[in-house]
Order: C-alpha cells, then structure tokens, then sequence
C-alpha cells in the first residue's frame, strides 16, 4: 500500500470554470499526486492527495506556473491508498465564514473596491456589483486622465520656452487625437491592472455588472434578479453637476468627462467654474492651443483656498493666455450659430465654440430606492451616515464620493476598509 496525506489547498486567480480546470490539470502533472478534486471555482479551494514524501511547495510551483497562486491551508495527515483507487472524502467549504454571511458592496470605484477586498480578507462571502466600467472616477474619468493630458500638455508647452540661452527647442505640430489615444490606453492598461487582475485573485468575491435597486429592508434587485445580503455598503460615487441655468440643456454641453474624450481640439472654449477641476481643464485646453475664458460665479478662482493662493494662480495661468472673468453669475445660455454664448446677471456675454461645465459633483443615488430602504438623504443628494459610516437602516453603510464628504481617491479607499470593518462588526471605530 502507498503511503499518502491529503491536504488542502487555498487558490487565488480563478475567475470562471475553465480556470478550475486548469489548476486541476496542473495538480494532476505532479508527480506522486494520486487525486485533485476542486469545489466549483468560487471556492477557491482544492484537496489534493499525494504521496507522502511529496512536499506542498511542489504543488504551488505547478499552479503558479499555470498563472494561478495557492497556498497550503490545512493537511490531513498521513494515511493508505490500496491499487490505484483514487477515492478521497468530499471537499468542505472553508470555515472562514463565507458561507455565514454575505456582504454586497454597490459601486466599482475606489470606496467599492476597498471595501470588497476588505470583506473578502475577513472570510466573509462578498457580491461586488457595479454599473458601467470598473475603476470609478479616479482611473476612468478623474485623476489618471486628467494628469496624463496635463503632463503631455506641459511637455509641450515647455518646448515653446526658451529659459536658457543658446537652447532653443521647437513645439512642432500638435496631433491631439494621438494623445487622447495615449490617454484612453494609459486608462485601460490600469483598469486591468489595478482592478480586474487584482480582483481575480479573491476567490470569495462575485463581480456582478448591472444597476442596483434596494427594495427595503435589505433586499436588493439586479438585472431581475432579488438578492438579501447580510450587509449592504453603499459606494456609488458621484458624477458631474450641472446648474439650472436657462437654456443649458438645449446646447451639448461638455463635463470634464466629455472633455478629455474629445477627438478634435476647439479653438475656443468657455469653462464654467474655476476651482480645481475647472482650472486644471482650462490649462490643459490653453496649452493645447485653445482660446481659454474661465467664467467663476464667486469674486475670485480658486475661492475655496487662501487669497493670495488665488491672485498668485490667476496670474499665472493668465500669463499663459487664459482668460478669467469673476464674480459672473450665468443666467442664461444660447446658441449663436456654431458658437455658445454666456449671459450675466450684470450684462456680460461671452462666447466660445465649446461650453464646459465645471461646477462640482453631485452623489449617484436617483433611482436606487433608497428611500424604500430607510435611506436618507441630504440636500444634495448624498447618503447620510452617522460616525460610524452607517446608514439610517442599520444593514447599510455607505462610504467614498456617494456620501458628499472628502472626496478624494485615498480617503474613499480608506472609508470604504472602515465602512466594512463596522457593517462586520456592528459599528465600533470612528470615521471622524
């Protein structure tokens, strides 16, 4: 008789049924294994029975080298195999806790995506749903774009100056559809790097594509389908806001979204708004080679920040070629031919070919039923939540952009880890 243990094995990486049975076909290449047998993919976990002087290392290496990762979780000690039967007992699921309790985390932003992987380091079973491409803002729309136009920007407008004497370099033409190109796959190469292949490797969490509806209590419906996690986190994000201004919605507009997807570059572009998001599009734009007004409703840019922060950025970009006009209170918006025109309270008018609307964002909640939930809202739309990042219905937390506070990419990541950590362990740290 031979001599053989049984152990078993935590795998990370398998996303879907011929994932399993690739793990299964290296295991079964190592010499001495007498028997493989995988739960369905989900699980992420294998028995193995091997030969006794076989060591578990070996059948690591053959899984890694299949583009997968495992890892020893427990062994059953030694024991006999007669002939060449290969009978070993039934696979259990993990005692982690993923068959006790499911935690569903709604949006595939930075806030969803910590608090996924944070519910899935804690053993519990984790439903990751998200509407439209995984990443949120940051990768999609927000900072990865925004800095990659802004660094090629620069590159070319420090090719125009002329600091050193006796240096002279030359802009050149400009092909604005390459760089958007170079953007779109700088964005698509992190998409995949920092969320799809990163979530791959938790096998306890379920990636799920559709729009969430809460029904009440804890009930959620999507794609038809009715789900009642255990607990809910609320991750949605924001999107751009527009003002109520007359006339806006009869002219198309552009957001800082829209904006960076532009194929051809304007010749001249109105930014309503002059904080961060507004500013950072206006050099962008003017170092492009656009004719670059910024319209601020409030007496200066920036108004947010310290006075002279403010005076000292608006003569800087302005010595750039931007235009800047304060204390501008829009109250209407027309269309004059191929151009767009804003009109002040005061009698002011502007006009450029392009009109982007820089004037914050507003939380993703219409339509969720959040009300039937118990879920309230603030003046603005966004998600109220106590300290503790709880909701006014005790199964649901909510954290990042969607709650109106602090939004930023890292303080969503780290609000979406502790939003999780409460909803776990019935609400004991503090988010303030």
């Amino acid at each position: 008789m031979k001599k053989v243990k049984s152990i078993e094995l935590e795998i990370q990486g398998m996303t879907c049924d011929s994932c399993a049975v690739h793990v299964e076909k290296a295991l079964k290449g190592v010499p001495g294994v007498e028997a493989v047998e995988l739960l369905e993919w989900e699980s992420g976990r294998a028995r193995v029975v091997l030969a006794a002087g076989v060591p578990s290392a070996v059948l690591e290496s053959a899984v890694a080298e299949a583009g997968y990762r495992a890892h020893l979780a427990s062994s059953g000690g030694e024991g006999s195999l007669e002939g060449e039967a290969n009978v070993i007992e039934p696979l259990r699921a993990s005692a982690t806790g993923t068959a006790e309790m499911h935690l569903m985390v709604i949006g595939g932003g930075s806030a969803g995506f910590a608090a996924a992987i944070k519910g899935a380091e804690q053993g519990v079973r984790v439903t990751l749903v998200n509407a439209g491409e995984i990443g949120g803002t940051c990768v999609n729309v927000g900072c990865v774009p925004s800095k990659a136009l802004i660094r090629a920007m620069e590159h070319y407008h420090r090719a125009g100056e002329h600091p050193f004497r006796g240096v002279q370099t030359v802009k050149g033409a400009l092909n604005w559809a390459q760089v958007v190109a170079h953007k779109d796959e700088l964005v698509a190469e992190l998409r995949q790097a920092k969320y799809r292949d990163v979530l791959a490797g938790y096998s306890n969490i379920t990636y799920l594509e559709g729009r969430a509806r809460l029904t009440g209590g804890n009930g959620v419906e999507i794609n038809g389908a009715s789900y009642t996690p255990d607990k809910i986190i609320l991750a949605t994000g924001a999107s751009p806001w527009a003002p109520p201004i007359p006339g806006l919605d009869e002219v198309p507009y552009l957001t800082s979204t829209t904006a960076m997807e532009l194929g051809e570059l304007p010749r001249s572009l109105l930014i309503l708004g002059g904080n961060a998001v507004g500013l950072e599009q206006a050099q962008i734009f003017a170092r492009a080679g656009a004719l670059v007004t910024v319209v601020e409703l409030l007496p200066r840019i920036a108004p947010f920040e310290d006075e002279a922060i403010s005076a000292a950025l608006q003569s800087s970009l302005e010595a750039e070629g931007i235009r800047f006009l304060t204390a501008f209170e829009a109250q209407q918006v027309q269309r004059r031919g191929e151009r767009m025109a804003l009109v002040a309270a005061d009698g002011r008018t502007v006009e450029g070919e392009r009109l982007l609307i820089a004037a914050g964002r507003r939380p993703n909640t219409h339509g969720m039923g959040l009300g039937e939930a118990g879920v309230e809202l603030g003046p603005r739309g966004e998600v109220l939540v106590d300290e503790t990042l709880r909701t006014t219905n005790p199964a649901i937390y909510a954290a990042g952009d969607v709650t109106g506070r602090d939004m930023f990419v890292y303080v969503a990541a780290y609000a979406g880890g502790l939003a999780v950590e409460n909803a776990l362990a019935g609400s004991v740290r503090s988010y303030e």
